[in-house]
């Protein structure tokens, strides 16, 4: 499989993290559901819960309020407030 997302995360307390090679994004939100693959649409949206990072890395953010944009194989996640 061709890992070929990039994803960049970005909280106050973390600052600026990149990873790359990665397989999928699955956004576990109160109100909907989303995994987010290998040229996925253009989409742009707030979370209210989880988001789970799968390929080279395995990284599980929990707990979050935030806002995310994904374009052209790269996935920005902006981190508003750690709950």
């Amino acid at each position: 499989m061709n890992k070929s997302i990039t994803v960049k995360v970005l909280s106050i307390k973390d600052g600026l993290k990149i990873y790359e090679n990665i397989s999928f994004i699955r956004i576990l939100s109160k109100k909907y559901n989303l995994l987010i693959m290998k040229n996925y649409l253009p989409i742009i949206g707030e979370i209210d819960g989880n988001v789970e990072i799968e390929g080279d890395i395995s990284l599980k953010i929990q707990n979050i309020k935030g806002y995310y944009i994904n374009k052209n194989n790269e996935f920005n996640l902006i981190i508003k407030e750690e709950l």
